[in-house]
């Protein structure tokens, strides 16, 4: 802690959500990983959602970003050709390692 700023682990993912039957939801992928107090987590959370690559072949036409009730974002984009993606992106602290060496 520097004087008084409590700095946390943080990651910041995406869960890529189902949009259609049979399609595979719930593939979770680490956009970023880093050091820094929960308002530099909170901005680099939505960098994220503004930014990240949502379809690795989607010609993206529009980007929707949700900001959800409880601080995670839903992205919602449309290809040129129709195609929908959509994610949830989150940020986590690190709360527990099992490895630390001082049990924190």
């Amino acid at each position: 802690m520097e004087d008084g700023i409590q700095r946390h682990r943080w990651i910041i993912t995406a869960e890529k959500l189902a949009e259609y039957q049979g399609d595979e939801g719930g593939q979770l992928e680490t956009l970023s990983a880093f050091e820094g107090t929960r308002e530099e987590a909170e901005r680099a959370l939505e960098q994220a959602a503004r930014t990240m690559t949502v379809g690795t072949f989607l010609q993206e036409r529009r980007r929707l970003v949700y900001r959800q009730l409880d601080g995670s974002y839903l992205v919602r984009c449309t290809g040129r050709m129709g195609g929908r993606h959509s994610r949830v992106v989150r940020a986590a602290h690190l709360v527990w390692d099992s490895d630390a060496k001082d049990g924190s």
